[in-house]
């Protein structure tokens, strides 16, 4: 039995063509080249997985190849499970409708993993982190922010001084507070905003501040924050986003979306609906411990959707019913400003259902 080959010794980009004796009694393969004859086992050489109509690789344990059309004569003397394996798999390469399932069954994995296992696995690596690094992680992107959006705080001294220790008498009456720093600075295009940053950074601008009526609603709101740093939320938020990037790159190739920065990716970022129902939870719990009204949660919370633009409700409405469906950790698009919408209410489509358990609620010490 025999098949033509041509013969790369290893040395030169030149082919030799060849004629290969295939020994089924010796289990040996055999050919002459340049005046040689070379003679390999065939438990020594590697048949390499068939690939469509391309050329059979054959590699020689001396650093040779051989290419040829049909080898069907040496895969008959050499019948092994790898190549039943690899002639099922050229089979299910070459038939269109195993491929399309093939292809469906790897995007639905994909997406299962992308959806329920880096969720997991950026919690998992969040606990195993020291808090030391997330907090310079926080800082660096706290940085960045400034940079990017933000200018210094020109709120009224006074007022920021007394929203301090409004929200350090709540976390003693909590007494499970997380660390903290509190973070004023003046929202510029951003606006009536509040949100935390990895390593216990709580930012609250000038613009929410004014919106406020009284301490106690910003306190209310800054204890919904304070629920995002006890579970960790920022940091587990920004690994999911790390780790999807790095995954989608493993698959696509492209590890150019992967360096866009962490301050973009934390300001666009948006809450799981469970992160953001924890943190409620959080709050409401916390106003109560504190003797605080947690009705002015749900007031802030309306005065900031009184202020959107019946086009930004539309649209808000219209992106976080599609996240939702799609994906609840999927980021939105730019800063927001009064023409957007507010990190407060973005990743919730119906403020009126999230408020009710805060309008609903007595105000008493528990």
């Amino acid at each position: 039995m025999s098949f033509e080959a041509q013969y790369f010794d290893g040395l030169s980009s030149r082919a030799k063509m060849v004629v290969v004796q295939v020994l089924a009694q010796t289990k040996q393969l055999t050919f002459d080249a340049e005046g040689l004859t070379h003679t390999f086992a065939l438990a020594d050489i590697s048949v390499q997985a068939k690939l469509g109509l391309a050329k059979r690789l054959i590699d020689l344990p001396d650093k040779g190849r051989l290419e040829a059309v049909d080898i069907s004569t040496l895969e008959a003397t050499m019948p092994s499970k790898a190549s039943t394996f690899w002639r099922a798999l050229h089979h299910i390469e070459n038939n269109l409708g195993w491929v399309l399932v093939v292809l469906i069954a790897t995007v639905l994995s994909g997406w299962l993993f992308l959806q329920f296992g880096v969720p997991k696995l950026a919690e998992y690596v969040a606990k195993a982190t020291p808090p030391t690094m997330e907090t310079k992680i926080g800082k660096q992107a706290l940085d960045g922010i400034d940079q990017l959006y933000f200018s210094p705080s020109k709120a009224d001294p006074a007022r920021k001084a007394s929203i301090t220790a409004a929200l350090k008498q709540l976390c003693v009456a909590l007494k499970d507070c997380p660390q903290y720093q509190l973070e004023f600075r003046d929202g510029g295009v951003i606006g009536a905003n509040a949100f935390a940053l990895p390593g216990g950074y709580v930012v609250v601008t000038d613009q929410i501040i004014e919106l406020s009526r009284n301490d106690t609603e910003i306190v209310a709101v800054l204890a919904h924050e304070l629920g995002h740093v006890k579970q960790r939320h920022a940091f587990r938020q920004s690994l999911q986003g790390v780790l999807s990037g790095l995954i989608l790159a493993a698959i696509t190739g492209d590890v150019s979306t992967i360096g866009s920065g962490l301050p973009a990716v934390l300001m666009q970022m948006r809450y799981s609906r469970e992160h953001e129902a924890e943190s409620d939870r959080y709050a409401l719990n916390a106003l109560q411990k504190a003797c605080l009204p947690p009705k002015a949660f749900a007031d802030i919370l309306q005065r900031l959707e009184a202020q959107m633009p019946d086009k930004a409700k539309a649209t808000e409405h219209k992106t976080a019913q599609n996240n939702n469906k799609a994906d609840a950790n999927k980021t939105t698009t730019t800063p927001l400003n009064h023409d957007a919408v507010s990190e407060m209410l973005a990743s919730h489509p119906d403020t009126q259902a999230r408020i009710q358990p805060f309008l609903a609620a007595r105000q008493s010490c528990i």
